[in-house]
């Protein structure tokens, strides 16, 4: 069934509209309705928080959910704990006062001042300037102020729960989209609607900005691939678990290519290995083809995919038969597996390329193209 207005503008009743429980939070209520009439929670969510964004993790609208249910509002609010924000009481006390760092030194000269001149005591001191003792004790040792103690990050009790799932999510996402990784309202509905789960959505955004694959730190962003001077842009930092991730997912569809929607031969897992690439903006098989190349010995001009071929028992061989094709795809998985060894070595990027620069200066046709006019006869 599907949710939606009358002609009159007002919201349908749903179909099925179990009385909430007492105490039951409104997320908790929304997913038994959207369950009893066979609708996605983040759905019913979104549209009981209504126009213009329907949803984004924001809180349902009272008067929506007494529409659709057929209830009073005000029977609702009783009924559900978080359905109306409570406002937070004023504190009874002031709060304390923080002096930004850039205004410490002058506040320090302050200190010692009236120190000096009134021979105040510490505690006279911290309720003139509103500041605690021991920053009165760190102005009349030095007229330096400290610098300011890096706190750890805090993690919620949320974030802590989640966690776990939402790796889960986004590696099951990647194994079946080539990579690539889903949206945040992708893994908050997902959270909602496969895993029961209630978290801000604030929660899940902040949980992914941090997370190794989708850090902006983690992977290097290119528009499109690197071109020009291959050694001195493709030598940026690849992080180590994201390069784990991959091999991971790689090994996964070596040893189970039809979970993973692949039927097992060579085009299909080329074609895999390919979106992955693009997945890591070109990152991942940085150096793959120059490395086959001192491999092979020859094609430089060749792709990767070719050179992969050639590299085959047999030779190159088209086209492919059974035994040939599986052989070729054995061959991907091993000279991935091998490369990879070498990219996460110290300076493996670096030396790839060193190696490829090395083959480079002993071929003819190289020499006779970077040699100067004059010495071409």
């Amino acid at each position: 069934m599907s949710t939606g207005e009358n002609d009159d503008g007002r919201l349908r009743l749903l179909p099925v509209r179990p009385r909430p429980k007492t105490g039951e939070s409104t997320d908790s209520y929304v997913r038994r309705l959207a369950r009893a009439n066979h609708l996605k929670p983040s759905y019913l969510r979104g549209y009981l928080v209504g126009p213009p964004d329907y949803g984004r993790g924001k809180r349902p609208r009272a008067d929506r959910l007494a529409a659709v249910t057929g209830r009073r509002q005000d029977a609702l609010e009783r009924a559900l704990s978080d359905l109306v924000r409570q406002k937070r009481p004023e504190p009874a006390k002031p709060k304390r006062s923080f002096t930004k760092t850039a205004d410490k030194p002058a506040l320090f000269a302050a200190i010692r001042k009236d120190a000096q001149a009134e021979q105040l005591p510490i505690s006279h001191l911290a309720r003139r300037h509103r500041v605690s003792h021991a920053t009165v004790r760190q102005a009349l040792k030095s007229p330096t102020p400290p610098p300011r103690k890096k706190r750890p990050p805090i993690v919620g009790p949320a974030k802590e729960r989640v966690g776990p799932t939402i790796d889960a999510i986004l590696d099951e996402y990647a194994t079946t989209h080539a990579g690539q990784l889903p949206t945040v309202r992708e893994v908050w509905e997902t959270l909602l609607d496969d895993h029961d789960t209630t978290v801000s959505y604030g929660t899940v955004h902040r949980y992914m900005s941090s997370h190794l694959l989708k850090n902006p730190d983690t992977l290097i962003s290119h528009a499109e691939p690197t071109t020009g001077n291959h050694l001195a842009s493709a030598q940026q930092p690849f992080h180590a678990a994201a390069f784990k991730q991959y091999r991971a997912l790689l090994t996964a569809i070596r040893h189970e290519p039809a979970r993973h929607g692949l039927d097992g031969t060579f085009a299909t897992a080329t074609a895999f290995v390919l979106g992955l690439d693009a997945g890591s903006n070109w990152h991942m098989l940085a150096g793959f083809q120059e490395w086959l190349v001192v491999r092979h010995g020859t094609g430089h001009n060749l792709t990767w995919p070719i050179l992969v071929r050639h590299l085959a028992p047999g030779g190159w061989i088209h086209p492919l038969t059974q035994p040939t094709d599986t052989a070729a795809v054995a061959t991907l998985h091993q000279l991935l597996s091998e490369f990879f060894d070498a990219r996460e070595q110290s300076d493996g990027l670096g030396r790839i390329f060193k190696c490829y620069q090395s083959w480079l200066t002993t071929q003819a046709w190289y020499q006779f193209e970077t040699a100067e006019p004059d010495q071409i006869g």
